[in-house]
């Protein structure tokens, strides 16, 4: 009898461990199957999922490839992004605490050979600069950004130079406007006060303290670390990048690091540790003032539940880390191809993952390619209209004149025009346009050769006839 009450006892108190580990394995499951079918549903070659909870990681897995056929792993090398962004404000807090730098200082008091226009009395300070509202335009900031061929010593230093005498679009601190090129110029912040380049010290003031031993702000130190090209996207389909990195953009966007890093960042984030005090971190913690909608550093939901969070996006890669710190709860998912027009379904993926991890079903967003589509058809239509325009123009022996001129002025004025026209109506550049939406940049350049070859056929061909209609006469 003594055995049967001892047995029963030691039953009741194992049972519980035991459905919280039942119950943690169909969460992983439900989490494993609805990752093999995000993946495959836009079709992305190879992600990296870890989520971490109560200090412990309590899932991570990889799957796929990475471009030169190596096996993703949890210490795979990814491009980040703009997650880059909260490293970033994490290093200007600590030189906050250190007395080095003022939130509200202008920023001149640290890098005085930057200029910039404005109509207003107030300057550019470093709160500013980490929440969004510089008043520098995204337009402007797209011009220095995202760049082939920095110095890899003085990147920053060159990028900002080329930034300097930027007319402020609004006053500083009167409106969000998200852009990169405000981080750009808190790494020439960091470098100036530390006196240290801007990889040198995240690696000797964050990554190595943290334990982010995978982590880099550097083309040479992410080689070392097994960084390769992405892919970009063509109509949902992956095609192997060229590996773009921009040697002065790691305050923004182009640090490289691995889930497994990343699990130890989002720690400190929840939890803290010796980099800062609770209330520095607290105040990185931090929602905005309502109606704003980025705090220092970090993205907040507009509605629901506030927690911080953060995409990251380059030409290749995507990224997305988020922390709850309430339920001691994070998650860092990585991947390796990219398109902005698929930004709104990759997003539904980490949605997907709170769901489960919230005991509710989640949901994929479909990958929408109709505006790839209807621009193919845009093209197509153009080619078949312009060749039953040219094959009926050379059939007729009569022609009005005036009327096909005007044609042609109108369809190799628009080729001309048609690029302007479109960076202006999406408010980006065409290298912008180049990067992040290749398959449109294509299309559209199909477009313009079908117009001006469409255009010069037509002087052509009525300059051929005006040639017969002559010898015809002078016979």
């Amino acid at each position: 009898m003594k055995k049967i009450v001892i047995g029963l006892f030691i039953f009741l108190l194992v049972a519980p461990s035991l459905t919280v580990a039942a119950q943690d394995r169909d969460t992983a499951q439900q989490i494993e199957t609805f990752m093999k079918e995000a993946l495959e549903e836009y079709r992305i070659p190879g992600a990296s999922l870890a989520i971490v909870h109560n200090g412990q990681t309590i899932f991570q897995d990889s799957w796929g490839t990475m471009s030169d056929g190596s096996a993703v792993t949890e210490d795979t090398t990814f491009l980040i992004g703009s997650v880059s962004k909260p490293l970033t404000s994490l290093a200007i807090m600590m030189l906050v605490e250190e007395g080095r730098v003022k939130l509200d200082e202008p920023i001149e008091a640290y890098i005085p050979w930057f200029k910039y226009r404005t109509d207003g009395m107030k300057s550019i300070t470093v709160r500013h600069l980490l929440e969004q509202t510089s008043g520098i335009s995204a337009y402007d900031g797209l011009k220095v950004t995202d760049q082939r061929g920095r110095d890899k010593e003085k990147g920053i230093t060159q990028a900002v130079t080329e930034l300097s005498g930027v007319e402020l679009s609004r006053v500083p601190g009167e409106a969000y406007e998200y852009n990169s090129a405000n981080y750009l110029l808190l790494g020439a912040i960091i470098e100036a006060v530390s006196n240290q380049s801007f990889a040198a010290y995240m690696d000797t003031h964050i990554f190595s303290p943290l334990g982010m031993n995978n982590t880099t702000a550097n083309y040479e130190s992410a080689i070392d670390k097994g960084f390769v090209p992405g892919f970009h996207s063509w109509v949902g389909r992956p095609v192997k990048g060229d590996g773009l990195y921009d040697q002065s953009g790691a305050p923004y966007g182009y640090m490289t690091s691995t889930a497994s890093d990343l699990t130890q960042f989002i720690n400190f984030m929840l939890n803290g540790g010796e980099l800062l005090t609770e209330q520095s971190l607290e105040q990185l913690q931090t929602a905005p003032e309502h109606g704003k909608r980025y705090g220092l550093g970090w993205h907040f939901p507009r509605t629901g539940n506030t927690y911080p969070y953060h995409t990251g996006a380059t030409p290749e890669y995507r990224s997305e880390v988020f922390f709850i710190p309430e339920q001691n709860l994070g998650a860092v998912l990585l991947m390796n191809k990219y398109h902005e027009l698929e930004a709104v379904s990759y997003l539904s993926i980490m949605e997907g993952i709170r769901a489960i991890m919230n005991g509710e079903n989640p949901d994929l967003a479909q990958l929408d390619g109709s505006t790839q589509w209807i621009t193919l058809g845009v093209v197509l239509l153009s080619a078949i209209v312009s060749f039953l325009s040219l094959f009926r123009l050379k059939r007729r022996t009569t022609i009005n004149k005036k009327l096909w001129v005007t044609m042609g002025i109108f369809s190799i004025t628009f080729a001309v025009g048609l690029i302007p026209l479109f960076t202006y109506s999406v408010g980006v550049s065409w290298r912008t346009v180049g990067l992040f939406l290749p398959d449109i940049e294509f299309l559209i350049q199909c477009l313009i050769a079908i117009l001006a070859m469409h255009g010069l056929l037509i002087f052509l061909i009525i300059a051929v006839k005006r040639k017969k209609q002559h010898l015809n006469i002078s016979r």
